[in-house]
């Protein structure tokens, strides 16, 4: 993505401006392209990432936006194509080829996710296309730092004109309309992160994943478990007294989502009067929560689901149910919940370990 205004052929003069001339695509100019363009990935990856971070009540809001900037980055790319990209390998700029790089990751980010939305794809064993368009993203990253820092394109207020404002709702609105009409013809029971449902009521068949790099521990046997709440020790026989089912969905970030009745019991009924501004949920591999003591009521630790005891891949003896929020706050392996004087937003949006 060149921030250079290219020449253009006879057929684009006629509507070319003082800050560029038009391409033939759209009547945008190369600028204006290129500044859309940067917009729109920028947009795509933040919203990417928010889709992990925010709870149900903005997720759809947020995995809507994410998908609608991306269909309209694949309406986009071909003017580029056809505009600088030509340009620059006819110049032979030795950084073209990271350049090109670049664009594919862009190109190949697009494609999997649509396979993944539109359910041609859905990955190859327990690694999902979803998983597949997010590590994609990840590698975009650098790139696009480096092409905004040595391509830098300032935007100037010549380039907000009314008809670049024109193209650009019309391709927003076609963006949209795509999306729209690709949930109601698809009929799937994605839900508004875009996940899809696995294996609900049947926990046995419920996939087995972990945050990064989190390793199952060793000896997950209830009654060697230790585990300590509010200071004190508390053996999973005696969670298991208090426990009552609790219907509430895991949406992973991996691409799909599954209900069960978990076993499970508030904390607000383990820490009755916390003293502290959250209440730190602890796993024995490290990673850890921190939830609001506001929260306390509708955030659970489970020992099983429809009666069962709970499988080692999914957390076994006790995890964290945390209805209303995606996999990384489902904190695997608790070994301690304790009061804390940090408040929630001093810790990192997701867990980075």
């Amino acid at each position: 993505m060149h921030s250079t205004t290219e020449a253009s052929t006879a057929a684009d003069r006629p509507s070319s401006t003082s800050h560029g001339r038009a391409t033939r695509w759209g009547r945008l100019t190369a600028r204006q392209v290129n500044l859309l363009l940067e917009a729109l990935v920028f947009v795509a990856l933040l919203t990417g990432a928010g889709s992990w971070m925010v709870s149900d009540r903005w997720v759809g809001w947020v995995a809507t936006t994410h998908a609608v900037a991306g269909l309209a980055l694949a309406i986009v790319v071909p003017a580029k194509l056809r505009g600088s990209v030509r340009t620059g390998f006819r110049r032979r700029r030795t950084t073209r080829w990271l350049s090109t790089v670049f664009g594919v990751l862009v190109l190949a980010a697009l494609i999997v996710g649509v396979l993944h939305t539109t359910g041609l794809w859905f990955g190859v064993g327990p690694w999902s296309a979803l998983w597949t368009h997010q590590l994609l993203s990840f590698v975009i990253v650098p790139f696009f730092v480096w092409h905004l820092v040595s391509r830098p394109v300032r935007p100037k207020v010549t380039d907000i004109d009314r008809r670049a404002a024109i193209r650009t709702g019309v391709i927003a609105g076609g963006a949209a309309g795509v999306y729209v009409a690709q949930r109601v013809l698809s009929g799937d029971d994605r839900r508004q992160t875009g996940s899809r449902e696995i294996a609900s009521f049947d926990p046995a068949n419920m996939p087995r994943v972990s945050w990064i790099n989190d390793t199952r521990p060793d000896n997950t046997a209830a009654d060697a478990w230790e585990l300590r709440v509010d200071g004190e020790p508390m053996s999973i026989a005696a969670l298991w007294e208090r426990a009552r089912p609790v219907a509430a969905v895991l949406d992973c970030t991996g691409g799909w989502w599954s209900e069960q009745h978990w076993d499970a019991v508030a904390l607000d009924v383990l820490i009755a009067r916390p003293s502290g501004r959250s209440v730190r949920v602890l796993s024995s591999t490290g990673y850890d929560r921190y939830i609001g003591t506001n929260a306390l009521d509708r955030t659970y630790l489970a020992v099983g689901y429809g009666g069962q005891p709970l499988r080692a891949g999914h957390g076994a003896p006790v995890r964290l149910i945390v209805p209303g929020r995606r996999g990384p706050w489902w904190v695997k392996w608790v070994t301690s919940v304790s009061d804390s004087d940090r408040p929630t937003w001093m810790q990192p949006p997701l867990p980075l370990a």
